[in-house]
């Protein structure tokens, strides 16, 4: 028994249904002339032609309405991204605005701080050199004093 379904088996392996199908029927348009088989002149279409014909008739408004939702909706999406990351990018740009904004107004602030505890008073700088420049006048008259007399 065993040896009977193995060869059934390995004859359908080799030898499968398709194998022995007909070939597909093609569809054939025919051009007929008047008195050839025909009442009057004209295209002869087999049945899967008609069939083509008809059902590309019925389904081609369909098809073109998809493919026309089909493309609105890639170019809608597309448009979409391109708004989307243009706003992402503006967002970030108003951040950094921001912040740089911020950090200069703080640096003016400390900056006006710092200013305001130590006046523009030289006054002290000012006499100390007075000081030391005339300390310096004496000593340099006083040794040169005596060396003009001399001469």
């Amino acid at each position: 028994m065993k040896q009977v379904v193995a060869l059934v088996l390995s004859l359908l392996l080799t030898f499968p249904a398709v194998v022995f199908a007909n070939p597909p029927e093609e569809a054939k348009v025919t051009g007929i002339e008047k008195g050839e088989a025909a009442p009057y002149s004209g295209v002869l279409l087999n049945s899967l032609a008609a069939s083509r014909l008809f059902t590309e008739k019925n389904y081609s408004g369909v098809e073109c309405d998809l493919r026309v939702k089909y493309e609105l909706q890639k170019e809608t999406a597309r448009i979409q991204l391109l708004l989307d990351t243009t706003k992402a990018s503006l967002d970030s740009v108003n951040q950094k605005y921001t912040s740089i904004l911020q950090i200069k107004d703080e640096e003016i602030k400390r900056l006006s701080a710092l200013a305001s505890e130590r006046p523009n008073d030289y006054t002290a700088w000012w006499a100390g050199a007075g000081i030391i420049v005339g300390i310096a006048l004496t000593v340099a008259v006083a040794y040169a004093l005596p060396r003009i007399n001399e001469n």
